[in-house]
């Protein structure tokens, strides 16, 4: 008897040659973007000329911890590293606050033009970045915030992406269980901190990393603003040893070796919760 619709004990085979070509475009991509992070950490291990030997020798050989050494004690790599994990933090922990609060406001609270105002929050997102750094300037200029970590902090500690990712997120948010606290006498911060925070971190998590990473690889507002050494931030201390005709590539590779670990540090913690978040999107558009 021929049974039909019986299921083919193997695969077609142009299945499983496309899943094969699949699989190996998947490997390459990943050996490109790895490539450069392997040579790094080889690098930051060996002396100058073992450093620009062509071919590259991935083994160091003599392997030596003198660069980590030379880079922490020679430019103030812990003073500079602080000022980075303040700035990073502080803004984090703002944009967090300031960002669920809002996005709180736009996807539960009614007031009058508020669907006008997000359109215009939204659309602010296409001004490029640059156009605001002379006005942004004079801002600073004219609070006294020169040459100050406040001056770093407080521009960027809310931003329209956090507020458009958590106005989202917290849209899928029942009502119901909003308006039960508010029959039980919640007040809004109440509401805020016991219900929307909570419920909220995946979509936080996520724009913690992001946020975190964005000002801890920060540049050109740093550059611009921060005049004494003992105020630049980890990334503006490790241009010093990038010069004009030369570099010294293993004291600046084991210097972003220094600048990297925090940021793999915040992902392993939160990376539970950003998985989940980076999937919002097919959650509710």
């Amino acid at each position: 008897m021929i049974t039909t619709g019986a299921k083919r004990p193997f695969p077609p085979l142009g299945d499983t040659l496309f899943k094969g070509l699949v699989y190996l475009a998947l490997v390459a991509g990943a050996g490109v973007s790895v490539f450069p992070f392997l040579w790094m950490l080889s690098t930051s291990f060996k002396d100058r000329n073992q450093a620009i030997t062509l071919p590259i020798r991935w083994l160091p050989d003599p392997f030596t911890l003198q660069n980590y050494r030379d880079v922490w004690a020679g430019i103030d790599l812990a003073r500079n590293f602080t000022n980075s994990v303040i700035v990073s933090i502080s803004v984090t922990a703002l944009t967090l606050i300031t960002c669920s609060m809002a996005g709180y406001a736009f996807a539960k609270k009614d007031f009058w033009g508020k669907e006008l105002l997000f359109a215009l929050l939204i659309g602010t997102m296409t001004i490029p970045g640059f156009v605001m750094l002379v006005p942004l300037f004079l801002l600073i200029i004219s609070l006294g915030w020169y040459d100050q970590l406040i001056g770093v902090i407080i521009p960027f500690c809310a931003g329209v992406f956090g507020i458009f990712l958590l106005r989202q997120f917290i849209s899928t948010i029942p009502d119901e269980l909003v308006d039960a606290a508010r029959v039980d006498g919640a007040s809004e911060l109440g509401i805020w901190w016991r219900i929307i925070v909570p419920l909220s971190t995946p979509a936080m998590a996520t724009l913690a990393i992001f946020t975190f990473q964005g000002n801890w690889n920060a540049f050109l507002w740093p550059l611009i603003l921060l005049d004494s050494k003992e105020k630049w931030t980890l990334m503006l201390a490790l241009v010093r040893y990038s010069r004009e005709y030369s570099t010294e590539w293993p004291l600046l590779m084991a210097g972003v070796v220094i600048a990297i670990l925090p940021l793999f540090v915040v992902f392993l913690v939160l990376q539970r919760y950003f998985f989940r978040g980076i999937t919002l999107g097919a959650v509710k558009g």
